[in-house]
């Protein structure tokens, strides 16, 4: 049952960016992919300072430090929605992150517990979590900002 949960945070949120347009993926992939390496670094350093242990929710045997589930497929595709809806209204980008991030570290990750997704050890404080979370959506944030405004330079003529 655990791997079948596994395989599906891995590959069902993939398959939701099909009811986006090409566009928006587009856009907003780079963001996403950012998230990722910040979030991988997260999980390394958490591995290293044994600030919390996700080892249970290992999909390949390899992946003892960063769960590739969670942060390659279902983390990685709620940031390119989240950035759909919300993206260009900071303050309801913002609220959602919180209600998200909330909504993850008190009610999802209690149950992934429980069902032994992942481990109930942990050094580091919930609500340290939650604010290093809304911290790492702050960052992308102004990522994404940053990278719409390159985007919408015109090119130099030596690139034409």
């Amino acid at each position: 049952m655990k791997q079948i949960i596994l395989w599906s945070l891995l590959i069902l949120p993939w398959a939701s960016l099909f009811f986006l347009k090409m566009d928006t993926v587009r856009r907003y992939m780079p963001v996403a992919l950012f998230m990722t390496i910040i979030h991988t670094l997260s999980y390394q350093a958490a591995y290293h300072y044994g600030w919390w242990n996700e080892a249970d929710s290992s999909l390949f045997g390899w992946d003892k430090v960063a769960p590739i589930p969670w942060v390659y497929g279902a983390y990685l595709v709620i940031v390119i929605w989240v950035f759909h809806f919300t993206f260009n209204n900071f303050w309801m980008y913002l609220t959602v992150n919180i209600l998200l991030d909330g909504l993850y570290m008190y009610i999802v990750y209690p149950v992934w517990q429980r069902v032994g997704l992942v481990s109930s050890e942990s050094t580091i404080s919930t609500i340290a979590v939650v604010a290093m979370m809304i911290g790492f959506a702050l960052i992308i944030y102004l990522y994404q900002m940053w990278q719409d405004e390159v985007f919408k330079q015109p090119k130099s003529e030596t690139y034409k």
